[in-house]
């Protein structure tokens, strides 16, 4: 019997598609290895770039801004300003401006610049230099050569130079500084100086400074020249915790030399009167006074209390000063009189008293009279 040969009737890849899928297979390893090679080359291109330098340095000094260390490690030109004054003036010149930087252009081939803004405003820029080390397919790396700080000091250093001077004066003097005439523009406040007169009749005006600031000047002045409307020149006084210059008042020495006795022997006579001096009565004072002003009318008052004092044997008076004669308006002055008044009494202490006025005198028919007063 004849054996029969049995073939394999199953499926079987033909040749040309093994060798197509291998090579398939095999480019889009290789093309997957590129890929990973190229990528890998990319990253390391990418981490090369200056602008990762750049944005180091940047948050290193300007976010937030560190003046002191900026101005220590920066290039700059900036004269003989210190370093702290430079700190101020670059808060004066950010204010409150939000800081960034972008690329800029360099003269230098080799170097790379950012410019440093505060708002629109160039402030300084961060310069980056090729470094010798490359990375390791040989790109060209990128480190810090320098910061450099646009700095416009002069203005402000000239104006930080200034000093601040006040000159306080009487209301219509005029006042010049050294040789200047100071004007109604600089006048920054009129006030009342209480520490003169802590009174004011109702018919005197009150005594007023004006105050003058002064801005422009880079040291004290040598003189400063205040001259009352008569054209008597102020004595000036410096404060120098403040710059400040103060003008007094000009008293009248004419009035001062006419006066000073009538003043003198009327609060005289009214200090002995009140205190029921022996032989001293309201007609011995009287014609100091205004015999219809407030002032007379205080001594009529004191009068009717003498009955409670026992009467003096004797008196003296000490210290007396009398000054400061100011006239007001042209028919009113006033004057400061002060003394120390003794009160004898044989066999018994002596009884002591003082006096400290300010006293108001105003013209009237049979001149000046006493018409006000009260106590310092």
């Amino acid at each position: 019997m004849t054996e029969k040969r049995r073939t394999n009737s199953g499926f079987r890849i033909p040749r040309f598609y093994v060798i197509y899928l291998a090579a398939t297979i095999t480019v889009i390893v290789i093309v997957l290895i590129a890929l990973g090679i190229v990528r890998s080359r990319m990253a390391e291109y990418e981490a090369a770039q200056p602008k990762y330098v750049a944005e180091e340095v940047f948050a290193r000094y300007f976010e937030p801004i560190d003046y002191i260390t900026l101005l220590t490690d920066a290039d700059y030109e900036a004269g003989e300003a210190d370093i702290e004054e430079l700190a101020d003036y670059l808060r004066d010149e950010i204010g409150g401006e939000q800081l960034t930087y972008s690329v800029g252009s360099s003269n230098d081939p080799d170097e790379i610049k950012y410019i440093v803004k505060a708002g629109s405003k160039q402030l300084g820029a961060i310069a980056l230099k090729t470094c010798s080390q490359k990375t390791e397919h040989g790109f060209q790396t990128y480190e810090l050569s320098h910061i450099e700080l646009y700095l416009n000091t002069e203005a402000y250093l000239e104006e930080l130079s200034r000093i601040a001077v006040t000159v306080e004066v009487p209301a219509g003097y005029s006042v010049t500084v050294d040789g200047e005439p100071l004007t109604a523009e600089l006048a920054a406040d009129v006030y009342t100086r209480t520490d003169i007169m802590k009174y004011y009749p109702p018919d005197v005006p009150e005594i007023e400074y004006a105050v003058y600031t002064i801005t422009t000047l880079h040291e004290l002045p040598k003189e400063v020249v205040a001259i009352d409307p008569d054209g008597f020149q102020a004595q000036v006084s410096f404060e120098e915790d403040t710059n400040t210059y103060t003008c007094s008042l000009v008293y009248s020495e004419a009035m001062e030399a006419e006066y000073s006795d009538f003043v003198i022997n009327a609060l005289e006579g009214y200090a002995a009167y009140v205190q029921n001096a022996k032989n001293v009565g309201l007609n011995n004072i009287k014609d100091y006074f205004d015999t219809g002003s407030d002032a007379y009318a205080d001594v009529v008052a004191a009068g009717g209390n003498r009955w409670m004092v026992r009467t003096w044997s004797g008196i003296d008076f000490e210290n007396v000063s009398i000054g400061e004669f100011y006239t007001h308006t042209p028919e009113i002055f006033s004057c400061h009189i002060s003394f120390k008044q003794l009160l004898h009494q044989a066999g018994q202490e002596d009884f002591v008293d003082f006096i400290d006025m300010y006293v108001f005198l105003h013209l009237t028919d049979q001149g000046y009279k006493i018409y006000d007063w009260f106590h310092a």
